[in-house]
Parts: structure tokens; sequence; C-alpha cells
């Protein structure tokens, strides 16, 4: 069986189009709060906001938004594929996680997930992230979770 490869690099204007696209699928904006191609371009010209391309070899095929916090933390804001069901989202995270490693060193990555995305919550467990903490949003909860390096 061959080792699928996926290479995180910076997003650009031109790809947050596809990201903005992708967020509008049904299977994908049940779980996030969208935003528009105009939000997206303000965050991503802020300093604090990481977006990485997923690409599987020249191909496209996600992102994922951080936030670069003081302390050596980073929330991991978002993560959109184009394509679910087959694996890619974990691989994205597991090289999301070597990244934030390598190029900040950092010591936690955190998250916030709805209580209803039990999809969701159970990657993140069986990527070794625990929950810390709850609260109400709306008639949902949402969960934190967060993993140490």
């Amino acid at each position: 069986m061959n080792q699928i490869e996926l290479t995180l690099l910076p997003s650009t204007l031109v790809d947050l189009a596809q990201l903005v696209s992708w967020e509008k699928q049904a299977e994908v904006e049940e779980f996030i709060l969208p935003n528009t191609y105009q939000q997206h371009v303000d965050m991503m010209a802020q300093d604090n906001f990481l977006y990485l391309s997923i690409f599987q070899s020249d191909r496209l095929i996600g992102f994922l938004i951080l936030a670069i916090e003081a302390g050596g933390d980073i929330e991991f804001r978002r993560i959109v594929i184009g394509h679910r069901g087959q694996g890619l989202g974990q691989l994205a995270i597991q090289a999301m996680e070597y990244y934030c490693l390598e190029h900040f060193a950092c010591q936690r990555i955190w998250l916030d997930v709805f209580d209803f995305n039990e999809r969701g919550q159970h990657i993140y467990r069986k990527l070794g992230y625990q929950e810390f903490k709850r609260c109400q949003h709306g008639e949902h909860q949402l969960l934190f979770f967060e993993k140490h390096f």
C-alpha cells in the first residue's frame, strides 16, 4: 500500500476562492461558521493567522487555519478538506502538528468542536487530543480539546 504524502504550503489569495467554495458545502458548513472571501483576506493579512493549503501531489485538497498565540500555543481554527471520507483530514492534522513543531516550536495545539460533530471528536481523540473544557454556544456546546508537545 502506498503511503499518502501531503504537503502544507502557505495559502495564496488565489487559493482562497476554493476555500470559500468548500466551506459552503453542506457537509462542511454545518460544522463551522463559514467566512466570506473578504473575511478570509482580512484574516490572512494579520500576522497571527496562518493559512496553509494542503496539497496531495500538485492537487489542492484542503486548507488549515491556525492562530499563533504567545507562549508557544497554537489555536487550530479550521480544517476543510475538499473530498471527505478518505482519511486525508487525519493525515493533514498530523502534517500540521509536525509543521507547528518545526516552524514555531509549539508546546500546545488546541481547538474547539461542536458537540454534534462526533466524527471530529473521534478523530481528535484518536490523534491524542484531550478535552479540557466545554461552553455553551447557542443551542449547542463547544468542546475544547488540546494536545501538548
